[in-house]
């Protein structure tokens, strides 16, 4: 049965009528997602670290109705636990009002200038030497390299058998695998190639583009030039201050996001080592006229194109229009290319990739250099062998393409079509013959690697920053081809669950032999910021090995 803080009827227009769900797992915020989505609930407050959430109803009758269904369920393992209350509105307000008016508050007490706030913000590091930096990634690394091989050995239901598998997690003194010296970033300053730039007010109140100086969310709604950013190339900065006196010229306003109104709202630069530029403007255009619309087009592209005293050659130019209240460059909007064709291309490693405005790619191309070289190196490719590199969550296809000289076969899978259609593309202009991309999720297409004959497949697995589900770690594990697997992590911590998931003991959930780690590295692409690429290579476990450490 239910358990209630409170059994009193409230009047739905004066109260939130909230029911808290108990006995949730810590982080797999997607998973969670994904399973209260099925009840039909789109929309909950789970911090990562919390037990619980909490789901908003207008009724207290919806509210008991959505506890009925949950009350007693099990997800993770665990048995669900709901519990109702009824929240004045007023107060709910109230508390969300004083906490960005504490906000405001401690911004005006702030006694840094606004270009060190904002250096603060976005560059955290900048105040600290490099090779300090440097130090601290790598800690930060082996911590949680730490942290996993602690969760490993709080398993639950761990017997023999299972305890055999994961004997590594089990030793003493520090980590049994190698972790190498991090890696620098080769250029420290002005490295990132796509910057998205908000088009607002200064404090003083000027059109300005640039950064937010603090977060929307919490009141703050001034932006400042990103003139003094480090991480910030002359050339965006140069765009950003061209597009700015474009703005303050114009008879549109700037997009207020308080009150929704405005015309100019965002844009995007892509400027890449190859000297093309990117540039997308997005504005809303639910106050102009399709004849406003039509000229202001054209407006941009004379001013767009006749750049060239400010050292500005647009190989791209697009234009985003965009009524929608969420803010920032979104693929909802409507996208229109003015000048060029789209695209922009990059180099890496000898090969060349035509990349779209949406499309992912890392945003600093020396340093990713060294990051694909240390991972083919880590595959480890034997030439007497015929290998397959399966290259998981593939994106535009940038580590197989520069890898496929090296293996037999390369097999592609990531489940955005438009990736796809760019890798391929991509395949194409390199002159590659030997790559076969599948738009798909992986765990519904990891049969072409159970079909593989080849002698060694390995897997390269690259998901976005809180990893992937955990079936594709499942499809990974059953399949017994795959010997190794070389995890590009840029946060270890939110993709935890994806090497626990690798390497736990076998069981009717995880089937399969499980990993173990065997080496990593972290990898500096992002210089001034508290973000690092975590490089980990896991070995599956050999039948041998298992019946070894259990006669020890």
């Amino acid at each position: 049965m239910s358990t209630t803080s409170t059994t009193i009827s409230e009047s739905s227009s004066t109260h939130i009528h909230r029911v808290k769900v108990l006995n949730l797992p810590t982080h797999e915020n997607s998973a969670i997602k994904k399973f209260l989505s099925s009840y039909g609930v789109e929309r909950f407050k789970k911090a990562p670290k919390w037990r619980y959430a909490f789901i908003n109803f207008e009724t207290e009758g919806a509210a008991r109705e959505m506890m009925k269904k949950l009350e007693g369920v099990d997800f993770k393992k665990k048995t669900l636990v709901t519990e109702y209350s009824a929240v004045n509105k007023e107060q709910f307000r109230e508390r969300f009002q004083n906490k960005q008016k504490e906000k405001i508050e401690e911004a005006e007490n702030d006694t840094r200038t606004p270009a060190e706030r904002l250096a603060d913000q976005v560059t955290p590091l900048h105040r600290i030497p490099y090779h300090e930096q440097l130090t601290k990634k790598h800690k930060t690394g082996i911590a949680h390299l730490n942290k996993f091989k602690r969760r490993m050995t709080q398993l639950q239901d761990l017997n023999d058998t299972s305890k055999a598998q994961i004997a590594w997690a089990f030793e003493k003194n520090g980590l049994p695998f190698e972790v190498l010296d991090p890696i620098a970033s080769p250029e420290i300053n002005g490295y990132r190639t796509k910057c998205e730039f908000t088009i607002g007010r200064s404090p003083e109140g000027d059109p300005t583009v640039g950064f937010l100086l603090g977060l929307y969310r919490h009141g703050i709604t001034s932006v400042l030039s990103p003139d003094d950013c480090l991480h910030v190339p002359d050339i965006s900065k140069r765009i950003a201050n061209t597009m700015q006196d474009y703005v303050r010229e114009s008879e549109y306003p700037v997009y207020d996001r308080v009150d929704k109104a405005g015309v100019w709202r965002s844009m995007m630069v892509k400027a890449q080592k190859t000297g093309d530029v990117l540039i997308l403007v997005q504005l809303k255009a639910s106050d102009l006229t399709e004849e406003q619309l039509v000229k202001e087009k054209e407006k941009l592209i004379e001013y767009w194109k006749n750049q060239n005293k400010n050292k500005i050659n647009v190989t791209t130019l697009l234009l985003q229009v965009w009524d929608g209240d969420s803010n920032g460059i979104t693929e909802k909007g409507h996208t229109e290319t003015l000048i060029g064709d789209g695209y922009v291309y990059e180099e890496i490693l000898g090969c060349r990739f035509r990349l779209s405005s949406s499309a992912f790619f890392q945003v600093n191309t020396p340093a990713t250099e060294l990051l694909y070289t240390k991972c083919a190196e880590w595959c480890n490719i034997d030439k007497n062998r015929k290998t397959t590199l399966l290259d998981l969550c593939c994106g535009t296809g940038t580590i197989g393409i520069t890898m496929a000289g090296t293996v037999d076969r390369v097999i592609g899978i990531e489940m955005i079509p438009d990736a796809i259609v760019d890798a391929k593309a991509n395949a194409e202009m390199n002159n590659i013959g030997n790559v076969q991309y599948h738009a798909s999720k992986v765990e519904e297409r990891i049969d072409v690697v159970t079909n593989e004959k080849n002698e060694e497949v390995v897997a390269v697995l690259d998901p976005p920053r809180n990893g992937v589900h955990s079936t594709v770690i499942r499809a990974v594990r059953e399949s017994p081809q795959i010997r190794k697997v070389i995890f590009i992590s840029c946060d270890a911590n939110q993709a935890m669950q994806n090497f626990i998931s690798l390497c736990r003991p076998t069981s009717n959930r995880f089937k399969g032999m499980p990993f173990r780690p065997s080496r990593a590295v972290s990898i500096d692409l992002f210089p001034h910021t508290e973000h690092c690429e975590l490089l980990v290579e896991f070995v599956r476990i050999e039948e041998e090995e298992k019946e070894v450490t259990q006669q020890e």
